[in-house]
Parts: structure tokens; sequence; C-alpha cells
């Protein structure tokens, strides 16, 4: 679910938003997950709204986006 390269703090290309599915190019809540595991040193990322992920997190967890 890439909008062409994989994503990752590097990328220069945004991922899609895990939740929704559509493009979070030039969207201002945009957040980039990274994901790893204990047992490996691979890394997964997902991007997403931040309104969107918020939407799907458990009661007393939120995202909260600053601009940089």
């Amino acid at each position: 679910m890439t909008d062409g390269v994989v994503g990752g703090p590097d990328s220069t290309q945004r991922l899609r938003c895990c939740v929704c599915g559509q493009s979070t190019e030039g969207a201002q809540d945009h957040v980039l997950l990274e994901l790893s595991a204990e047992s490996s040193d691979t890394r997964q990322y997902l991007g997403a709204h931040a309104g969107h992920l918020n939407s799907v997190l458990a009661k007393g967890f939120s995202v909260e986006v600053h601009l940089m």
C-alpha cells in the first residue's frame, strides 16, 4: 500500500494511510509508524492520517501531531 517507494524515514514519497487506504500526500496530519520485533532487525513502516489512526486506537490512546 504505497505511493511508489516502500516508506521509511528516508523515503521521498509518503505511504498511504493504513486505515483508509488513501494518499497522505499533502496531508498535514500524516504520521509515520515504525514497527519492530524483538526477535528481528526488520522494520515495518505504516503511514496514517492522525485522525484515522485515532479512530481505531483503544480508549486512552491518541495521536497528537506537531508541525515541524
